[in-house]
């Protein structure tokens, strides 16, 4: 008989409508129930692709009498994680604070009031090793509601006490790390940004796996957003325009950038005033210090990516990445797919492909990253695109195994293989394993397999049962990959990649932006839109991904709707100099201790904040939802020192978003362009389009167009609300840039 989850729109809380339990979604009516009959909340909270998540299910929630036990004592709550992450982070929050570690399955346990007083992960449905089984777990919890009650009321006031200060507490402590790097003019912000970068690196080396790569000594996650920085970094300093952040000279330092025609046209009617002149003040030891971050940055790049794209963490017969490897030398994974992982990696990859393809001294690592990103996008066209043209959120880890491979477990069965019995002994021969760089180095179109081995496999694996899919869309997630698809598609010449962002970002806007509202959906799933609003992240991720998808193909119209995303996400989450997770915070996780407040730190994507910082700067708007665009950043920003000096392999995302704002993309404004003509400088701007350059439309353009007569085709090279004199064609532009 199915419980209440029956309805839901989430295929993971669907996994348990047939659960004896009689679960019930996260609302004020589970809560009302549980202070009517005085009773605790059991909170349980997962995700589709969970594999801890399937095992816990079928060892306790499918027991009957576990089903009772519950029913009886408790009111159970189910939570989809990617569905509501602000329930997710308060109550990982608290089980962090109780147990001293988290995971998933997450098991809270509630007063009425939503404060938490006890937490665990995974319980098994026997003691074992010390850890108790989950009936034991429930009857200690009902000891305690019924014979030491107040005792456990005090203890969910401390829980509750110390949530509500953890914003404070990390200001504070950010505050002690050091004084908060302020970009504001041309050479204190060079300097500043300098330094900041300077100690990151250090940060990451203290922190590296000198022995397998990646950073630290466990489970090994791809560290996406550390990684995306690296690309800016190694990228060196890029020409610097108008938009929310400094704007020092035109051009690469070292260059003599003045020109014959650098004098500046009269400025924009309501333009913000600016210095005069395209010098270059940077010094000679300024260039050799950014010249050494800069090799640094490369070197750290690469040998993470090589690690990370030839070890078993890349699928390497069907492309994508799985979500983390257990062991840290990257060699079993945890074969969950997850599509932010996959997208942010698909970013990463095209970038780097691009900076060794420009220095073109490195052909063999260039060849094996756009392999890597190029199977990935295939992936994603095969296995991850819903019915709307949107993308699916994950693939399970877990799948039946096959008849022939008697050695297999259910979590990567669809994807290990076992060898010849001859070519292992002992107990290890015939066990599945991944496909990793053993299986050959002849593979020159995969750069780790033969492809005559990899097509034997993949006929191999498609006879399998397929891992289930989770096809909910959701907004964020979706967002990184029109990002990475979009830069991709300029920045590895597959244009046609193109037409499947569009697809998604059109179905985003059609269906999970209001516009009567001001408001973003978090998900929904087969063209049914859920109630919940989505948060910072789902707004942050998608306008990026729509300025993204503006760069890549120069229709207007994606940049008016990133614009208009903007004015919605500022006012909505940035209030008091403060930045907001949640625009509206839920009654439940406010008397829990949750503020609604987003974390500088990134976690496995970067930190939305950082993500809203980026988006700004790149954006070059002097004012966003009524504000000045400047104060934004900054106050996005503002925790960047502390974050690098306090945990730099969280802070990849704030060293992004203040090297976006102190290297704002160079800012091309353009008149009365044909089609033809504008088809051409989308061409010859090339891929600085989705990295130095803004090319935009003089309707759009932010601090307008300078005053005085022009005729036909007119190109503007701007900053600060201050243009060069004008070109009149795209060659003359060209030679300029």
């Amino acid at each position: 008989m199915s419980n209440r989850l029956a309805h839901s729109s989430s295929p993971y809380l669907l996994q348990h409508a047939e659960n004896p339990v009689d679960w019930r979604e996260f609302s004020p009516e589970a809560f009302t129930e549980a202070r009517e009959r005085d009773v605790p909340v059991l909170l349980s909270v997962g995700y589709a692709a969970c594999h801890w998540c399937h095992v816990m299910a079928h060892e306790s929630f499918e027991d009957p009498e576990i089903g009772r036990l519950v029913n009886e004592h408790f009111v159970a709550v189910k939570v989809d994680r990617e569905q509501r992450p602000d329930v997710d982070s308060t109550y990982m929050a608290a089980t962090q604070l109780l147990t001293g570690q988290g995971g998933w399955p997450m098991t809270v346990f509630l007063t009425p009031e939503g404060r938490a007083f006890h937490a665990g992960t995974y319980f098994p449905p026997r003691p074992v090793q010390g850890r108790p089984s989950f009936a034991q777990v429930l009857a200690a919890v009902i000891e305690a509601w019924t014979e030491r009650h107040e005792e456990v009321l005090r203890g969910a006031d401390q829980v509750t006490e110390a949530l509500s200060r953890h914003p404070e507490l990390v200001e504070r402590m950010l505050a002690e790390a050091g004084p908060a790097v302020v970009v504001d003019s041309d050479d204190e912000a060079d300097d500043a940004a300098g330094r900041l970068v300077g100690a990151w690196l250090d940060g990451l080396e203290v922190a590296r796996d000198a022995a397998h790569e990646g950073f630290g000594t466990g489970a090994k996650f791809p560290p996406s957003p550390v990684l995306d920085a690296l690309t800016r970094v190694a990228r060196g300093s890029t020409p610097v325009t108008t938009g929310p952040g400094p704007a020092p000279a035109f051009g690469r330092p070292g260059a003599d950038q003045r020109g014959d025609e650098a004098t500046e046209a009269p400025a924009a009617e309501g333009a913000v005033p600016g210095r005069s002149g395209l010098e270059n003040r940077a010094s000679g030891s300024a260039h050799a210090a950014a010249e050494q971050r800069r090799r640094s940055a490369r070197e750290l790049l690469c040998a993470t990516l090589d690690a990370i794209v030839r070890s078993a963490l890349q699928d390497h017969v069907g492309g994508g990445f799985f979500r983390y490897s257990v062991t840290p030398d990257w060699s079993l994974p945890h074969f969950e797919k997850m599509l932010y992982d996959n997208a942010q990696l698909l970013r990463v990859l095209a970038r780097a492909v691009e900076l060794l393809e420009r220095e073109g001294t490195d052909p063999a690592r260039e060849a094996l990253y756009r392999g890597a990103a190029e199977a990935l996008v295939e992936w994603l066209h095969r296995e991850m695109i819903t019915a709307e043209g949107a993308f699916s959120a994950s693939l399970d880890a877990d799948s039946t195994p096959a008849a022939d491979e008697p050695h297999a477990e259910r979590e990567g069965a669809y994807y290990t293989f076992s060898r010849d019995r001859g070519s292992r002994s002992g107990a290890d021969r015939g066990r599945p394993e991944p496909v990793t760089a053993d299986w050959g180095e002849a593979g020159a179109l995969t750069g780790i397999l033969d492809e005559s081995v990899r097509r034997e496999l993949w006929v191999r694996r498609v006879a399998r049962e397929a891992p289930h899919r989770d096809d909910k869309v959701v907004t964020a997630w979706n967002g990184m990959v029109i990002t990475g698809l979009a830069e991709a598609a300029v920045l590895l010449d597959r244009p046609q990649w193109l037409e499947t962002a569009d697809a998604a970002a059109q179905f985003l806007w059609r269906h999970h932006w209001d516009p009567a509202r001001g408001t973003l959906a978090r998900t929904s799933r087969g063209g049914a839109v859920d109630a919940h609003e989505g948060a910072l992240e789902d707004y942050a991720c998608f306008g990026a991904g729509l300025l993204a998808l503006y760069r890549a193909t120069g229709e207007t119209t994606w940049y008016e709707r990133s614009c208009e995303l903007a004015d919605a996400t500022v006012r909505r989450f940035v209030r008091d100099g403060r930045v907001l997770e949640s625009a509206e915070l839920d009654v439940t996780l406010a008397a829990a201790g949750a503020t609604g407040r987003a974390e500088p730190f990134d976690d496995v994507a970067a930190s939305s904040a950082a993500v809203l910082g980026r988006w700004l700067s790149e954006l070059s708007r002097p004012e966003v939802g009524g504000r000045d665009a400047r104060e934004v950043v900054a106050a996005v920003t503002q925790p960047a020192t502390g974050v690098v000096l306090k945990a730099p392999t969280a802070a990849g995302g704030m060293v992004s978003a203040v090297l976006a704002a102190e290297q704002a993309p160079q800012l091309l404004q353009v008149a009365d362009a044909s089609p033809a003509q504008w088809g051409e400088l989308q061409e010859g701007v090339g891929s600085a389009r989705v990295l130095d350059s803004l090319v935009l439309e003089s309707r759009v353009a932010p601090y307008g167009t300078p005053s005085g007569d022009r005729t036909g085709f007119t190109v503007w090279r701007c900053r600060d609300g201050r243009c060069e004199l004008p070109v009149h064609s795209v060659e003359e532009l060209l030679r300029r840039l």
